[in-house]
């Protein structure tokens, strides 16, 4: 790694990015974080889901460790504090997800009240699971980059110092914007229309807002397009008849809107497979004057940064080109 390169004076490298840019430099630096900033450390704890005021008798308690060799293997970082709670938190960076981990440490944590295993991703995996006594968090490294987003924080050195490392060397801000999917089946429509939800196969990232485009054989009063615009309040990727025991997720997503929440059951409940979705629960939705088009023609080249045919798999649009073909109409 060059540290600095000849014919610079300030070159911009902290100590972080001496770990190098993989899961576990990532994850060392984290911990790092935690243990040097009690106010992150209460303020991540309780993003996950302990109900903990800043103690500096409690922060004192905490055990903090890396890389621990474990029977069931080596976990990223654990933070315990005896007889209180213990986290367990799995680390992933790029398109690696997260998959015999799930349940590989189940048998890992002390004997506490409260357990928590977060799964750390950066692309997002919204995959729920269910447990008696371990409760599960799925996180972004994006979610981290937000909590960090504070005043509380801002004048901080090693929190910049931080972010600087966590977005230069993992991308996070190249956050998917919108995403375009055909859609014509008469219940998924409904469901998108009257409660505010899409489903799919299972995917993993996480667009801010969806936008789904009726083809001709949907049948819409609003024509051929795309016609609405929807923020997207949360993901959550499990079976239909489990997203109900995700009601603190949804009341999150919601903001507390037990309406919203309603609306978003009834949706899911139209579904009967016994099969894992991933389901976006939406805000309500914007309606554009005149339906956006897919590039027609045949020529080589259409719908570059757009769409054109039949859309593919999570097919994601930038603002900025889904505001120019809103000039346009």
């Amino acid at each position: 790694m060059i540290i600095k390169p000849e014919n610079y004076s300030n070159y911009a490298i902290n100590q972080f990015h001496l770990l190098g840019n993989n899961e576990t430099g990532l994850s060392k630096a984290f911990a790092y974080l935690l243990s040097k900033k009690p106010s992150i450390m209460f303020k991540f704890l309780r993003y996950i889901g302990l109900p903990l005021k800043k103690s500096d008798s409690l922060y004192s308690s905490i055990l903090i460790q890396t890389e621990r060799k474990r029977t069931q293997g080596r976990t990223d970082i654990e933070i315990l504090s005896k007889n209180k709670f213990h986290v367990i938190i799995e680390c992933k960076v790029g398109n690696n997800k997260i998959d015999k981990q799930r349940e590989q440490y189940l048998k890992s944590f002390a004997n506490v009240p409260d357990k928590y295993l977060c799964i750390l991703t950066q692309t997002n995996d919204y995959k729920k699971q269910l447990y008696d006594d371990v409760s599960v968090k799925n996180m972004g490294w994006i979610d981290i980059d937000n909590l960090l987003d504070d005043k509380e924080f801002e004048s901080d050195e090693l929190v910049k110092d931080f972010q600087s490392y966590l977005r230069r060397g993992y991308k996070l801000r190249d956050q998917k914007e919108i995403l375009v999917q055909d859609l014509s089946d008469s219940t998924e429509m409904k469901k998108y229309k009257e409660y505010n939800v899409y489903r799919r196969q299972t995917i993993f990232g996480s667009p801010l807002y969806f936008s789904p485009y009726f083809t001709r054989n949907a049948e819409q009063e609003e024509g051929e397009g795309i016609s609405y615009l929807s923020k997207i309040l949360g993901i959550i990727t499990a079976k239909p008849d489990e997203i109900e025991s995700f009601k603190d997720d949804l009341k999150i997503f919601s903001d507390s809107k037990n309406d919203l929440i309603d609306k978003w059951l009834k949706g899911v409940n139209l579904d009967e497979e016994d099969t894992v979705y991933t389901y976006f629960f939406l805000d309500d939705p914007v309606k554009l004057n005149t339906p956006l088009l897919k590039d027609g023609g045949i020529e080589k080249g259409r719908g570059k940064n757009w769409i054109a045919a039949n859309i593919p798999k999570n097919r994601c649009v930038t603002f900025e080109e889904f505001t120019k073909r809103m000039a346009k109409t």
